[in-house]
């Protein structure tokens, strides 16, 4: 299984480096089905209703703090209404028109919470790079062959980022485009093919999507 994970990668990286026209949408699609593939190797066991619960459970729990998976994108929460520009740095006057990276504007799901409280700590895990990951890229693509609302494939900075933003204008309004950078998505799934475990692991007791919501001891199986 790991052999052809990891061609799956090596194909990705052939394909780039390729004369072949290959499309953003191509090559996440690829990702995202080997980090799918990754997480039912761990939790083998089908369950309607749980795919997405396994693929943030893998993203959030067993990937290396460097890939930052359950930071929260905060340009997410202003498309959703749920913060201000004034609780961001694009509320500095003059900075409402720049093009942020991860580093430079989100947050860990802790400093979220802290920052952004009373919105409720399950809405902020709705929000993070794993949960977006799922929604916007992963059912995206598999579904429509496009991405869901507000992500662009074009990464507006050049700078060696997870994640990068941009502002655009739709019906009178600014929205934060998010590019997930196409390195950090093949680095994430190429890790995940290399700790791929022989075995299954456990279902959680708790899956981390569930932390915060009600009647989270539930185990739903």
């Amino acid at each position: 299984m790991n052999e052809f994970l990891q061609g799956r990668i090596n194909l990705i990286k052939e394909l780039l480096r390729s004369d072949i026209e290959v499309h953003y949408a191509d090559l996440v699609l690829i990702v995202c089905t080997v980090l799918s593939a990754c997480a039912s190797r761990r939790w083998p066991n089908r369950v309607i209703g749980i795919d997405r619960k396994k693929f943030i459970e893998l993203l959030v729990i067993y990937s290396s703090p460097d890939f930052r998976t359950s930071w929260v994108s905060v340009p997410s929460l202003l498309n959703a209404g749920l913060i201000t520009n004034n609780q961001t740095p694009y509320g500095k006057p003059g900075y409402g028109c720049n093009i942020y990276c991860d580093d430079e504007i989100d947050l860990s799901i802790e400093d979220a919470m802290e920052k952004y409280h009373p919105t409720s700590p399950d809405l902020l895990q709705e929000h993070c790079y794993a949960s977006l990951i799922y929604e916007r890229l992963r059912c995206g693509y598999s579904h429509e062959y496009c991405a869901a609302k507000y992500i662009t494939h074009v990464p507006p900075s050049r700078k060696d980022a997870r994640i990068s933003y941009i502002g655009r204008l739709m019906n009178n309004e600014i929205k934060r485009m998010i590019s997930f950078h196409l390195d950090y998505l093949i680095k994430l799934a190429e890790y995940h093919v290399a700790i791929l475990p022989n075995s299954c692991s456990e279902y959680p007791s708790c899956w981390w999507i569930d932390k915060y919501k009600t009647n989270k001891n539930i185990r739903t199986i």
